[in-house]
């Protein structure tokens, strides 16, 4: 049996999720399945605040560190029994934290990416420690995965905090043992909690997906949920908005969406996607301007090694000159298409797509907006594409 935490004092249970991705889908997860164990919940993400009602706002976030526990007192007084928090790094390196302790404290995994404001990866690895070095209560707990990249990294943390450790995966605390995939996306297998096992229906065959699930289980578990009716409830957990999302399907073409853009969050995607595509990966991918330059060669190499086609295009440029960041891009792809317009490039990828085929569009998932020098232009990828789905 996991033990959960000892119940706070004159304050909601706090939940609290960093690592370099899958952030908002461990957040929104845990949220859903808080609910599921029957608490009244709330939530704070980059998809937004969502109160204890479910009404969803957008999160405007002040640099001032009495921002969270004053959201987080709004959700008491509306009878808020537990928070689920993303720890964006900028959450923790501005100490946005310092009011609020944490009970459970969950990593996704450390890897590359806002060395443009960070420096080094030393100092940005740093600054996501500081949830498990700082706001974790000593006697709470930690969840990261068995093979956490830059696991050890967390575990020091967590040992010089005092708190307990929680491994996620194949030998660990919390597993998915006999897994087996049912109609798609759907997996079926039993979740062992500790000695306990119990049935469990996952809502999708993606590897990452599913870790960021059973990271999700395991903090609620760890925050008091019981374990049978956490497994029950994973079934019906919903992803958050553009992360691997199925936009829509016609002659056998299926359109997606997702938000990576950084190496190792575009690898994840493109080996989840090209594992469920029987024709070939079509990709139309840009990287971000002003931001890390260094991730944008890997990322075309990424590209070129895993999908069969790349278009590259414009990501949001900000100030910087567009065609200098596909240049950049390009190093690592340099026998990608290329097609500046972003519109235009989803376009020619669907009029190249055949039954079987999979275009995905990379780097911005549910964004509304391409930020294109000072400007916010109105730009939906998935707006974009159900254009085409429609038309055929």
């Amino acid at each position: 049996m996991l033990q959960p935490v000892p119940m706070p004092v004159g304050r909601p249970l706090v939940s609290a999720v960093t690592g370099t991705n899958g952030k908002t889908s461990v957040a929104t997860a845990t949220l859903q399945l808080l609910r599921a164990a029957g608490l009244r919940a709330a939530g704070c993400d980059s998809t937004g605040i969502t109160d204890v009602h479910g009404a969803l706002r957008p999160a405007e976030f002040r640099r001032s560190a009495q921002y969270l526990p004053d959201l987080i007192a709004e959700q008491v007084a509306l009878g808020a029994e537990a928070i689920s928090l993303e720890a964006f790094v900028g959450i923790l390196k501005d100490g946005l934290l310092t009011q609020v302790e944490v009970d459970v404290a969950v990593c996704t995994g450390l890897e590359r990416d806002h060395l443009d404001v960070h420096g080094s990866l030393e100092q940005y690895w740093g600054a996501k420690l500081r949830l498990f070095e700082e706001h974790l209560r000593p006697d709470g707990a930690a969840v990261l995965a068995a093979d956490c990249v830059q696991g050890d990294l967390v575990r020091a943390a967590v040992a010089r905090r005092g708190a307990r450790l929680v491994t996620v995966g194949p030998g660990g605390d919390v597993e998915l043992d006999d897994a087996r995939e049912l109609d798609a996306p759907r997996l079926r297998g039993r979740l062992r909690v500790g000695a306990e096992r119990h049935d469990v229906v996952l809502p999708t065959v993606h590897g990452v997906a599913v870790t960021n699930l059973l990271l999700a289980a395991s903090a609620v578990i760890a925050l008091g949920g019981e374990p049978e009716v956490v497994a029950g409830a994973l079934s019906e957990v919903a992803p958050p908005p553009g992360r691997l999302e199925v936009v829509g399907v016609r002659d056998g073409v299926t359109a997606m969406v997702d938000t990576a853009h950084n190496p190792a969050a575009l690898r994840s995607a493109l080996t989840a996607v090209r594992a469920r595509t029987e024709g070939r990966l079509l990709l139309v991918v840009g990287a971000g301007g002003e931001r890390d330059r260094a991730k944008r060669a890997p990322m075309g190499q990424i590209a070129a090694e895993l999908a069969d086609l790349v278009i590259l295009t414009d990501d949001n440029p900000r100030r910087e000159p567009a065609a200098r960041i596909r240049a950049e891009v390009r190093e690592g792809c340099p026998n990608c298409l290329e097609i500046p317009r972003r519109a235009d490039a989803i376009r020619a990828a669907w009029e190249m797509a055949r039954g079987g085929d999979v275009v995905l569009v990379a780097g911005k998932g549910d964004e509304t907006v391409q930020l294109v020098g000072t400007r916010r232009v109105p730009h939906d990828d998935r707006v974009v594409l159900r254009e085409l789905l429609a038309r055929g």
